[in-house]
C-alpha cells in the first residue's frame, strides 16, 4: 500500500500489488507461506523489498511466539533492511486489521509504502484453543464446559441468528453459493468447485445449522 498523490490529495491510499500462496494445508511453516505471498506482492507492484518503509505482519496464536511477533518474523525472512515493524492479531480479522494499520501509517506520514503480510498454518482437524487454564476465555470455556468444536459453535450461532433475526437456512446457503463462486475464479483458492443453493443442504451435517458445505 502507498500514498496516492496523483491528484494532490493526502488522504488517498492505493494498493499497488497483491500476492498469494496457494491455500491449503501443506504441512509447512506459516513463515514460508507469508514470504512467498510477500515476494509475489512486491513483484506485482514492481517494487523491491528495500523500497518498503514499513511492514505489518499478521498471524494467529497457532504460530507460537513467531506468530505473536509476525511483523518481525516476516521481516527477518525477507532480510532485515530497516523497515518499521508492526505485528497485529485479531483472530480471523487479523488480515483486515493489518491493512487498516498500514493505511493509518501511510496517512500519518510514518511511511510512504507499507507491505502487509498475513499467513497462517492451521493444524489438521477442528481448531482447539491454546493450552492452559483460562476460565475468563469464552473460546477455552466452550471446549472445557461444552466440548464444542468450531462447527458446533458456529451452528449454535446460526440457530441463534435464526431465532433472533429471522435468518433462514436459505440465507446461509446463499453465502456458500457466493463464496464458492468467488473461489472458482481464484487459482490459489482451496475450494474451487461452484456449489448451488440446492446442494448446500445435502452436505454432511456436523451440527444443526452447520454442514460441510458451509466452509
Amino acid at each position: 500500500m502507498a500514498a496516492d498523490g496523483g491528484d494532490g490529495m493526502t488522504d488517498d491510499v492505493a494498493v499497488l500489488g497483491a500476492g498469494m500462496h496457494p491455500w491449503g494445508k501443506w504441512g509447512r511453516n506459516f513463515v514460508e507461506y507469508g514470504a512467498v505471498a510477500a515476494r509475489a506482492a512486491l513483484a506485482d507492484a514492481g517494487l523491491e523489498w528495500r523500497d518498503i518503509g514499513s511492514i505489518v505482519g499478521a498471524d494467529t496464536v497457532r504460530g507460537g511466539y513467531p506468530g505473536y511477533v509476525a511483523g518481525a518474523t516476516f521481516a527477518k525472512a525477507l532480510g532485515w533492511q530497516g523497515a518499521r515493524v508492526t505485528s497485529v492479531y485479531a483472530a480471523c480479522a487479523s488480515g483486515a486489521q493489518a491493512v487498516n494499520t498500514a493505511r493509518a501509517q501511510i496517512l500519518s506520514g510514518l511511511a510512504d509504502v507499507v507491505l502487509v503480510v498475513g499467513a497462517d498454518a492451521a493444524p489438521k482437524g477442528f481448531f482447539r484453543p491454546a493450552g492452559g487454564e483460562r476460565p475468563d476465555d469464552p473460546d477455552w470455556l466452550r471446549f472445557r464446559v461444552l466440548g464444542a468444536t468450531n462447527p458446533t459453535y458456529f451452528g449454535l450461532y446460526a440457530r441463534r441468528r435464526m431465532a433472533v433475526h429471522g435468518d433462514t437456512r436459505e440465507d446461509f446457503a446463499q453465502v456458500k453459493v457466493k463464496n464458492s463462486a468467488v473461489g472458482a475464479l481464484n487459482p490459489h483458492a482451496r475450494y474451487r468447485k461452484p456449489v448451488t443453493a440446492e446442494e448446500v443442504p445435502r452436505g454432511r451435517r456436523y451440527f444443526r445449522g452447520s454442514r460441510t458445505w458451509c466452509s
